[in-house]
């Protein structure tokens, strides 16, 4: 590590991966990837604390319809 704190780390991404990462980046509205990729992790990161691999998770809209539903295992490997 270095002396302040961070390490700097390098990806290869397909150019198809850095699209769908431009994009999340340009919906948040995210100053660089980097940020992009860190809120990403801190997402994914609380998403794993907080649910068991036999939960279901379910996304509804402000009207209470249900979008869409997925089991949390496809979160773990």
């Amino acid at each position: 590590m270095n002396t302040k704190g961070k390490e700097r780390l390098q990806f290869d991404f397909s150019t198809e991966a850095l699209k769908r990462l431009d994009d999340i980046k340009a919906k948040t509205d995210a100053s660089t990837r980097a940020e992009t990729v860190r809120d990403a992790l801190r997402l994914y990161e609380w998403l794993v604390d907080e649910v068991d691999p036999d939960y279901t998770i379910k996304i509804y809209d402000k009207g209470s319809k249900l979008l869409t539903s997925f089991k949390a295992k496809l979160l773990f490997k």
